[in-house]
């Protein structure tokens, strides 16, 4: 059931019992800025975007696609297009949110011998689409009945940014070692930015930065992989005058997959400041992952180690 509302959502993306909710503060699902206060019971849960009460089976999914995507969305919640997906609508409302609005579609559904109650939230606010979809089975109806998740969906909230500590959970990749520096900005979902000084920049000239990012693909013939690496480093932005001086291919700490150094000097393109750079592109099986390291000329030989002990400790999340 959950998988269904999940493909749903992405195939329309393509073409509390005892307390009033209001007297709680959201909760927000990891990585997410849409959230509200869950009905006494349901907990964030760890397998997908969303809250759930295991003991009862009760799940709620949740997704986020851009403003823009509301009309659609609405539009394909009619009674007929639900029915099709299985869900025998009972009753449908608009609610009014505290900064924006959302139509709340109320039905049952019924897989094998089980049926459920379900309920599906389309809201507009003004910096997202929220889609969130609602399963009790009936027999938990009594602990979640219609007042307590209708009451618990108003309370639907966004919250400014999501804390970088949440998008780096989100990553791909793990790192189990800073060596001084901090995380200042992610890169998607499939990129990191690290700095080592007082200012939150990503100013070449300014600060060591170093970047780490998971890419797919990437040549599996050996003799292919360091012009791989090479047209990476030439293709990195913001400098001129690049100068590889090294290239060497690395397996670090004993391991089995392959690991391509190259260390160059260039200048900053906007100021003239003389820059080293490190890049260290490691192959896996269809991944690569790409970490590169920039500092001024002047603050290479303390830069240096602490690129090193980060890309030591940088490894695909499991």
């Amino acid at each position: 059931m959950m998988l269904r509302f999940i493909a749903f959502c992405l195939c329309v993306t393509v073409s509390l019992a005892s307390l009033p909710a209001s007297t709680a503060e959201p909760v927000f699902p990891l990585g997410s800025r849409v959230g509200f206060v869950p009905p006494p019971g349901f907990v964030a849960s760890k397998r997908f975007p969303g809250f759930e009460d295991a003991d009862s089976r009760s799940s709620i999914v949740m997704a986020t696609l851009p403003p823009q995507a509301y009309a659609k969305l609405e539009a394909s919640i009619t009674t007929e297009a639900l029915h099709q997906q299985g869900l025998t609508e009972d009753k449908r409302e608009t609610l009014t949110l505290a900064n924006g609005k959302a139509v709340l579609v109320i039905g049952s559904e019924q897989e094998n011998d089980q049926k459920f109650r379900k309920w599906m939230l389309i809201a507009q606010l003004p910096e997202a689409v929220a889609l969130i979809s609602v399963l009790v089975p009936e027999p938990a109806l009594k602990t979640y009945p219609d007042e307590v998740i209708r009451a618990s969906l108003s309370t639907l909230a966004v919250r400014a940014a999501v804390p970088l500590d949440e998008q780096m959970a989100l990553m791909p990749f793990k790192l189990s070692d800073l060596s001084g520096l901090r995380p200042v900005r992610v890169l998607g979902s499939t990129g990191l930015v690290l700095t080592e000084g007082a200012r939150d920049t990503t100013t070449l000239g300014d600060q060591p930065i170093f970047a780490v990012m998971i890419g797919q693909g990437g040549p599996e013939q050996a003799s292919a992989r360091a012009t791989f690496a090479s047209t990476l480093l030439r293709e990195l932005a913001d400098i001129k005058g690049l100068n590889i001086i090294s290239g060497d291919m690395l397996r670090l700490g004993g391991g089995s997959l392959p690991t391509h150094e190259l260390q160059a000097e260039a200048k900053e393109a906007s100021t003239d400041t003389p820059l080293k750079l490190v890049q260290w592109v490691r192959f896996g099986p269809g991944t690569f992952i790409r970490m590169v390291g920039v500092a001024r000329a002047d603050q290479w030989s303390m830069a240096f180690p602490h690129f090193r002990a980060v890309r030591d400790g940088v490894v695909p999340r499991d």
